[in-house]
């Protein structure tokens, strides 16, 4: 995968917490991942892995190919 489309997920992924009003601390919290990483994800400067990404669908009510699904 490029860096661009992890810049693009990052995005998404940004947009998509920031639609439901949760801080970064708190969606970390309930989604069991660290939150400095979260943000280094939300920035395109970390390439999560499948798992985290499954993770963060799973609080952002997606599945994970909804998420995942970024035009590049």
């Amino acid at each position: 995968m490029s860096n661009d489309f992890y810049a693009k997920l990052g995005k998404k992924i940004y947009k998509l917490r920031k639609l439901k009003k949760i801080s970064r601390e708190k969606f970390a919290e309930i989604a069991g991942i660290n939150d400095y990483y979260l943000g280094e994800i939300e920035r395109g400067e970390k390439h999560a892995s499948l798992d985290i990404l499954f993770k963060i669908a799973r609080q952002l009510h997606l599945k994970i190919h909804e998420l995942v699904n970024i035009e590049i």
